[in-house]
């Protein structure tokens, strides 16, 4: 693209030093020879350059196939998982626990801090109390508060609540595992929505990003295109599924999924179809 833009704008700037220079009919037709051939060949590298050159490095496709949406849950607190709820195929509704983590020692520590705010009420309440005494209970009250919204905060992290209703495609963790924080522990399929899946070659992973727009072609209908943008990108190859493998003749990509717009209904689950970045 580099390339073209200079020789584009050298030729460009032959061309118009050519014509300030001309004078007359005179200057034209002593230069003849000369100024025929400059603009045969400005005119042949302008076009190439133009129509076909950096074509292929400014296009990227990608074979992918039409699957559903879906979307990943983790935990946000490393503790051992204590249970999963849902089976792979189950379906779950919006607001429901899908897993919970062991997190007894919180747990312990929030049923004291609960006992302790007790006590203190119940010393603020007895008009027997003296004065040291109450300033002293409420100074102790304001903190276990403050500490008792924190571990609640800390226990409701070590849930997993679903925020849609959907399916789950996947399961990736099991009771008595090691929950990471923000690594996903189930997937669910999103109802009635659309994405595209395919997988990236090493050489022009670098160039796709969030957000970045797309082109979806279907194999059937190759002039009827679908506008997409890519929705994440994996940051490590992984072998590559049999089909994909023997469609595109490599053993590794990067998966990436696109999100579309098909108003027109145009893309079905399990449809081939290109995804061309510009």
């Amino acid at each position: 693209t580099e390339l073209r833009r200079v020789v584009s704008n050298y030729c460009w700037k032959q061309l118009s030093f050519y014509f300030k220079e001309v004078r007359s009919m005179e200057f034209i037709w002593k230069h003849k020879k000369t100024w025929s051939v400059l603009a045969i060949l400005t005119t042949v590298i302008v076009i190439l350059f133009t129509i076909f050159g950096g074509a292929a490095e400014e296009e990227v496709a990608m074979k992918g196939k039409v699957v559903p949406k879906r979307i990943y849950l983790s935990f946000n607190m490393e503790y051992p998982i204590e249970k999963m709820y849902v089976q792979v195929g189950d379906e779950v509704h919006k607001g429901d626990v899908l897993g919970v983590l062991q997190m007894e020692d919180l747990k312990a520590q929030a049923e004291d801090a609960k006992r302790s705010i007790s006590a203190y009420e119940e010393t603020l309440k007895d008009s027997a109390t003296d004065k040291e005494a109450k300033k002293l209970a409420y100074s102790k009250l304001n903190g276990l508060r403050a500490d008792l919204l924190l571990k609640e905060k800390f226990l409701r992290q070590g849930r997993i609540v679903s925020p849609i209703d959907g399916v789950v495609s996947l399961r990736l963790q099991e009771p008595g595992d090691m929950a990471v924080a923000m690594q996903p522990v189930y997937y669910l399929e999103v109802p009635n929505s659309k994405c595209v899946q395919a997988y990236a070659d090493e050489a022009y992973v670098k160039r796709l990003a969030r957000g970045k727009k797309v082109e979806v072609m279907t194999e059937i209908m190759p002039m009827m295109t679908v506008e997409g943008n890519i929705n994440s990108v994996a940051t490590e190859a992984e072998v590559l599924p049999e089909e994909w493998a023997k469609a595109t003749g490599a053993n590794k990509g990067y998966e990436v999924l696109v999100d579309v717009q098909d108003k027109k209904d145009i893309l079905h689950y399990g449809m081939d179809v290109l995804v061309v970045v510009k």
